[in-house]
């Protein structure tokens, strides 16, 4: 996967991945990051957003949604879930770095890390 490669290589980072709603939250059983980068098109079954409001009320976790959607609608319905950040695709290694380095800003501005 193009983005744990990239956070691998870009320091101490522990990276879990999912690629469906089930999975996601299955593996929030057993690990809990500091933040979690979200695909709004997670898969079938719930959507990005829809977890991430399991996300938020069930552990609290910062949201950074990454969306290669941006219509207008989708947009709204996904700020009314909180997050921290936006990461919209198409995303490159430099961008992808530049935004990471504005999470990690956040975080620590909202006392996570």
């Amino acid at each position: 996967m193009f983005l744990e490669e990239i956070l691998l290589g870009c320091g101490e980072h522990t990276v879990k991945t999912a690629n469906n709603a089930d999975k996601a939250l299955q593996v929030l059983e057993d690990f809990k990051p500091h933040v979690i980068l979200m695909d709004i098109g997670i898969g079938p079954g719930l959507d990005g957003i829809e977890v991430a409001e399991i996300i938020k009320e069930k552990y609290n976790i910062p949201i950074v949604f990454l969306t290669g959607n941006s219509d207008q609608a989708t947009i709204v319905r996904a700020h009314k879930a909180d997050p921290i950040h936006f990461i919209f695709k198409p995303i490159d290694e430099c961008k992808l770095l530049t935004e990471f380095a504005v999470i990690e800003e956040k975080l620590v501005e909202l006392s996570f890390m």
